[in-house]
């Protein structure tokens, strides 16, 4: 059987052949419609462009970095998935790398995705400056990294001040009065945010963070928060209700606080922050900060192709808004839990 060539593929589009390389190697213009017929004639006649070819020709390859601090978190699980089903909607792979919070890692990844030729990059949490590592050309689309850190790029983040903010009103709600904060900022510089607007807010409300009341454990994961509880316990320290900064750390504290005796949230009211799916299966379920990987995923998706395509600069800014899922951790006094 004869090969399928662009030229069948122009001609069962009905378009020029100049079209159908446009649309494949998405760049220069072309309308929604001429894309689908485009797309439809392809997966018709089964056409497989040449890679290797183009990526020669373009000195690029149609393949996007991603790269993440830990895979296993589910929120990166999820955003990733998200990412990969729309770039390979517009006809571009991606390759995964997991720098598991360490500096080497990352810049070993940015260096193998520049011998790649990759044509984007997206860094989830990075440590620094990804373009430092990439040729100057190659787009790259930050998540969750302040705008400090990262000026005149384009950036995907969640509303971390509302995020801290929905979080200290909670507490307060719930009738702490002697907060404690289980941090993530020795490994996620975005949680600084979260951090200073859940110690403002309170402020506003008349409730004081002391300084010894804010605990960084040296992972974010359930025996992350099973350390911070110790810890909290070991110290005396008197609390009656825990912010913590991912839902790992929450979950992990909760269980830590219940193997000692004490109650969630009859003595202690518990505030998470992601919404992964096992928040809603904890004992007691875990009040928290929901975000939303998809939607990240998708506006970062979305940013890298419309630069890939020249149709945007870098500097783009998407805050996703958060919201605040009410569940058992935080009903003293039991009043009825949001779904």
């Amino acid at each position: 059987m004869a090969r399928v060539t662009v030229k069948d593929v122009a001609r069962e589009a009905g378009v020029s052949v100049a079209t159908v390389s446009r649309v494949i190697n998405q760049n220069g213009r072309f309308s929604a419609d001429t894309e689908r017929r485009v797309r439809q004639a392809i997966e018709r006649l089964g056409y497989q462009p040449n890679q290797l070819a183009r990526g020669l020709r373009q000195q690029r390859a149609d393949l996007v970095g991603v790269v993440v601090p830990n895979i296993s978190n589910e929120f990166f699980s999820r955003l990733i998935m998200t990412v990969q089903q729309r770039l390979f909607d517009a006809g571009l792979s991606i390759m995964i790398f997991n720098t598991n919070h360490s500096l080497d890692m990352e810049r070993q990844c940015y260096a193998s995705l520049a011998a790649q030729r990759v044509c984007g990059v997206i860094s989830a949490n990075a440590l620094e400056d990804v373009r430092a590592a990439m040729r100057h050309d190659v787009p790259v689309v930050y998540i969750d990294r302040p705008a400090e850190l990262a000026p005149h790029v384009s950036v995907v983040m969640s509303d971390n001040v509302a995020g801290g903010r929905l979080a200290a009103r909670e507490l307060v709600r719930s009738g702490c009065t002697r907060p404690l904060l289980v941090s993530a900022t020795a490994h996620f510089p975005i949680t600084e945010v979260r951090t200073k607007s859940f110690a403002d807010t309170l402020a506003e409300l008349g409730v004081f963070l002391p300084d010894d009341h804010v605990l960084t454990p040296p992972a974010t994961d359930f025996a992350g928060g099973h350390a911070a509880a110790e810890e909290a316990l070991a110290r005396g320290l008197d609390f009656d209700g825990v912010f913590c900064e991912t839902d790992r750390l929450a979950i992990g504290f909760m269980n830590e606080l219940g193997e000692k005796g004490v109650r969630v949230p009859a003595d202690v009211t518990v505030v998470g922050f992601d919404d992964v799916l096992l928040a809603r299966f904890g004992r007691p379920p875990l009040t928290t900060v929901r975000q939303s990987p998809e939607r990240i995923g998708e506006l970062a998706a979305y940013t890298l192709l419309q630069m890939v395509r020249g149709e945007l600069a870098e500097g783009r800014r998407e805050l996703v808004p958060v919201e605040l899922v009410r569940r058992e951790s935080t009903m003293r006094g039991g009043v009825v839990a949001d779904s």
